[in-house]
């Protein structure tokens, strides 16, 4: 599943949306969400059990893990 994650200039997670748009459009209106200078957005992949869990902790470390991946990839890459 694809997710967007938000973090500060810390590296700590502000949120997190299902999908990778931040837009969206209908008829005549279209709407985004902007991000204060200092803050990221993260383009990942999770595991889709991801959406099913109720447990905040477990969601956190589980995102947080899943965006260590991510960025560790990011470095490996010339």
């Amino acid at each position: 599943m694809k997710m967007t994650v938000i973090t500060d200039v810390h590296g700590n997670v502000l949120g997190a949306v299902q999908g990778h748009s931040l837009s969206e459009k209908k008829g005549d209106v279209e709407a985004s969400v902007s991000f204060a200078p200092g803050h990221s957005t993260h383009l990942i992949e999770v595991d889709d059990d991801l959406s099913t869990i109720d447990d905040v902790d477990e969601f956190q470390q589980r995102l947080r893990h899943h965006l260590q991946q991510h960025q560790q990839q990011q470095q490996q890459q010339p």
